[in-house]
């Protein structure tokens, strides 16, 4: 199959990734690409190293808000793309605009769900959906509940996938410190991490992108020190080079997270996740994630001295559960599947129409 992978304008596939819906994206493309697919991505930039072919019909790049001209600008060179070759259409990230030009392709296209079901994405999907060519897919069965109810259908359900190769076990018994890593604002809440590692006085490290300058600036940096480090972004190599020596991986999001990619990411490294039950989905129901479902910082305490029995060979296996190459092998399945039934409704609708009697 030839494939269009589309994430939006002035989006950035370079690492260190801005969310996991980039990492997503970059892992997905290049193993539909290892399974023997052509696969092209819309995107800004990408790493040098990348499997797929990069696509930037943006001309100028925009803000993260762009206002009505700049929709109609985008809307029209995306709409000016040559789609023929084209099996299918994968979108991943939400630009109302770029899926309304793609309805005037009339080529089946799906839409991963990496989002919670909030008012305006029910009301756009529910629009641009009315004709039956765009299906969507969800990441986990708690987004799936959500937009199954909002959307009014049975969703397929295809969990995220990681790279276990790029995510190696731990080599070393060592577990010097409690990890910490995710966009750092208020949902993600690294305030708790760092109140529960100041109690239990063990060392604590911080990783992610400053999405929210004033809560960094009020929750994190004042309690920076030998114990309590801000490592900076980093590139999923150097995360992995970090959690060789982690004892625990906190989750500690009070929001309730669509899927936990880095936690995933984490236990594929060997590293016992603990956590509140809304930053992972609440089927990971594996001895190596352990949760409350109470949002306070103590409880964690408890669960965090429970961590250090949890061997690295148990998390890497419930992280395989969930690799890439199932991930992408259930996307190829659902393609085939809808591809199928495609053509076999335009084969039906043709002979249906070739045996209406000719009139006169």
């Amino acid at each position: 199959m030839t494939i269009l992978l589309v994430s939006g304008p002035g989006i950035s596939l370079k690492e260190p990734f801005n969310s996991g819906i980039e990492a997503f994206m970059v892992s997905f493309a290049n193993q539909l690409i290892k399974a023997g697919h052509v696969v092209d991505v819309i995107a800004a930039e990408a790493d040098a190293n990348s499997r797929f072919t990069l696509i930037n019909p943006f001309t100028e790049s925009t803000s993260d808000s762009p206002n009505a001209v700049d929709c109609t600008k985008e809307e029209r060179q995306f709409a000016a793309l040559q789609i023929d070759r084209y099996d299918l259409i994968h979108y991943n990230m939400f630009y109302p605009h770029l899926l309304k030009a793609g309805q005037d392709f009339d080529k089946l296209s799906f839409i991963t769900l990496h989002s919670p079901a909030d008012e305006t994405r029910v009301s756009t999907y529910k629009q641009l959906s009315s004709d039956g060519k765009l299906k969507f897919v969800a990441i986990s069965k708690r987004i799936k509940f959500q937009w199954d109810e909002a959307l009014d259908q049975d969703i397929p359900l295809i969990n995220n996938g990681i790279n276990m190769d790029i995510w190696p076990a731990k080599t070393s018994g060592k577990r010097e410190y409690l990890l910490w890593s995710a966009r750092i604002n208020q949902k993600k809440n690294v305030a708790d991490a760092i109140k529960l590692a100041k109690h239990m006085q063990l060392p604590l490290k911080i990783a992610g992108r400053i999405v929210d300058q004033s809560y960094f600036d009020d929750q994190v940096k004042p309690h920076l020190n030998g114990q309590i480090e801000y490592v900076g972004h980093l590139t999923q190599s150097e995360l992995s080079k970090l959690s060789q020596q982690a004892a625990a991986y906190l989750a500690t999001a009070t929001w309730q997270e669509p899927f936990g990619l880095a936690a995933l990411e984490m236990l594929a490294s060997g590293i016992p996740v603990v956590g509140y039950s809304t930053a992972v989905p609440p089927d990971w129901s594996d001895e190596s994630v352990l949760i409350t479902d109470s949002l306070q910082w103590q409880d964690l305490v408890k669960l965090v001295e429970e961590s250090y029995s949890i061997s690295a060979d148990t998390c890497r296996k419930f992280a395989s559960s969930m690799s890439i190459q199932q991930m992408t092998a259930s996307y190829l399945k659902l393609y085939r599947e809808v591809l199928s039934q495609e053509i076999s409704g335009e084969q039906r609708t043709l002979t249906a129409a070739q045996s209406k009697p000719q009139t006169l």
